[in-house]
């Protein structure tokens, strides 16, 4: 009797984990895989260990990876890159640029997916200086990847949270990538 009710419990465990991972994407802290770093010194055309990943800024989700990187420069830089499984997309560049504590995962929208947020120090044409900024990204459900949102990061930094962020100038591929 104790074995049935044990497998009844594992078996109804496994399901129930199953169900939430599909309801939405998990994130996780993960070093870069060194496939995906050779993927993004093949795609900037540099040697492999002039790409540097941001300490803790690699997180894995079911279908791929967000990446911050650094290149090896005499100018601060700073890019994130999101790879799906099938594409490897820039989703931001900046230099002098750089980036300011690690990623914060945030739930604070209520979606099915926590969006990711990078805190960075870019440099400000406008007032010639370093002006802190937010990268921030979303899931896209139909897409099946992360996208950067302008209109987003200006939402935690700024906005009204009683008024759903706007995603409407969502770009979720690099230009020339995608489907």
């Amino acid at each position: 009797m104790k074995k049935s009710l044990l497998a009844v419990f594992i078996v109804g465990t496994c399901v129930a984990s199953s169900q939430a991972s599909s309801a939405g994407q998990s994130l996780e802290f993960v070093q870069i895989p060194s496939d995906l770093r050779v993927e993004i010194a093949k795609e900037n055309e540099m040697k492999v260990d002039d790409v540097h990943s941001y300490a803790m800024g690699t997180l894995s989700w079911g279908g791929g990876f967000i990446s911050a990187v650094t290149f090896e420069d005499s100018v601060k830089n700073c890019s994130i890159y999101v790879s799906n499984g099938k594409v490897l997309s820039s989703l931001f560049s900046g230099a002098p640029c750089e980036f300011v504590g690690k990623p914060r995962v945030e739930s604070s929208r209520k979606v099915t997916s926590p969006d990711v947020l990078y805190d960075i120090r870019l440099f400000s044409p406008t007032s010639g200086a370093m002006a802190d900024d937010v990268i921030a990204l979303f899931y896209d459900l139909e897409k099946q990847t992360y996208c950067v949102s302008q209109s987003l990061g200006s939402w935690y930094q700024v906005g009204n949270k009683e008024i759903p962020a706007d995603l409407s100038d969502g770009r979720c591929f690099s230009e020339g990538a995608g489907y």
